[in-house]
């Protein structure tokens, strides 16, 4: 389809049209809104190199997934409905997502490989995942100047977009459903520290029993890489204590169900003799055994938002909203009970 049958379509001109979808503030938001959605309706895409040769931009938009603690790629059906879901925001106007991974465990190696992208001119932006504490990411793209956005925050001083879910308060939900369920052995298992994520979830987590009078267990705290392995061998490390946790908060559902399927091998009954929850509400939380209690967080709006986001950036837009930090709710289940007297 060409913009001039868009714009006949549209009943607007070919100049407003292309005005447009190229995000003009001269153009008016309903505007511009209405022009968007129909041309995603009736499959328009301008024609990349026509774009490009006007604009000296790719049309793309770059994200890297960095490799987890044990060498693989964070690729799962979170990270693919996530991506799905700025891929949608962004294909409607022309860019291409462009997802790659990173081969070493080093920040520094992977800041080299923005460090490419940037002077290469591959990507006209980028979608930053994982933030960490202090995010060497960060501080490159705003220090080059490139729009990005962040799905997650960081503690550096520097003012950019970003969309994360409410971790804090996911955790503190969690703690506060434990304790009015009469637990005070709550143990954490966490995501790696350097994660502001981590970071968060458990500031929600130690908040919780604060309130409640209580004084966190370091040793009831532990990290590991969101796996199921390392759920299991987490939980197995925590039952071997000399007092051992009766409620477990999991840093996602994958975790989770390794903490189940360690209690099962250490003769407990999940739900009754010792309370689990996840993080995630994941398609396995709902069918393992017993089903998971967990929280649910809007991963396509984070997606969606993440889109929205850059693009305001890419387009040089002047936007009232910089960040969205998304709602979370709690999903209770049968993996988690009433603390039993003798716990």
């Amino acid at each position: 389809m060409s913009i001039q049958t868009l714009a006949q379509d549209l009943g607007l001109s070919i100049s407003t049209v292309s005005r447009a979808l190229n995000g003009y503030s001269d153009v008016a938001a309903q505007t511009r809104e209405r022009v968007v959605q129909r041309a995603a309706e009736l499959g328009y895409r301008p024609h990349p190199g026509a774009r490009s040769m006007k604009s000296s931009k790719s049309n793309a938009v770059g994200v890297i997934l960095p490799m987890d603690e044990r060498g693989g790629q964070f690729i799962n059906a979170f990270y693919s409905s996530l991506l799905g879901a700025i891929a949608g925001v962004l294909d409607a106007r022309g860019y291409t997502l462009l997802v790659t991974t990173h081969f070493s465990p080093s920040v520094h190696d992977e800041v080299t490989r923005y460090e490419h992208l940037i002077h290469s001119r591959s990507v006209d932006g980028f979608v930053i995942v994982r933030t960490l504490l202090k995010d060497p990411r960060v501080q490159l793209l705003h220090d080059r100047g490139v729009p990005f956005v962040t799905y997650g925050r960081s503690e550096l001083n520097i003012e950019h977009p970003w969309v994360d879910t409410d971790n804090e308060r996911a955790f503190e939900l969690a703690t506060q459903r434990q304790l009015r369920q009469g637990h005070q052995r709550i143990g954490l298992l966490n995501g790696p520290s350097k994660y502001t994520f981590a970071k968060l979830r458990r500031d929600g987590y130690e908040r919780a029993l604060r309130n409640a009078g209580l004084t966190p267990t370091p040793a009831w705290i532990v990290e590991g890489d969101l796996t199921e392995s390392s759920g299991y061998t987490l939980t197995s490390q925590l039952l071997g204590l000399p007092e051992r946790p009766t409620a477990l908060i999991c840093a996602n559902d994958a975790m989770a169900i390794g903490a189940i399927a360690s209690c099962r091998q250490h003769g407990l009954q999940v739900g009754k003799d010792i309370s689990i929850m996840g993080y995630g509400n994941s398609d396995a939380s709902r069918y393992c055994d017993p089903p998971l209690s967990t929280i649910e967080h809007k991963v396509s709006d984070n997606g969606r938002h993440l889109g929205q986001l850059l693009l305001a950036q890419l387009d040089q837009l002047s936007t009232p909203t910089l960040s969205y930090l998304e709602p979370v709710d709690l999903i209770a289940r049968q993996s988690d009970g009433p603390a039993q007297a003798s716990g």
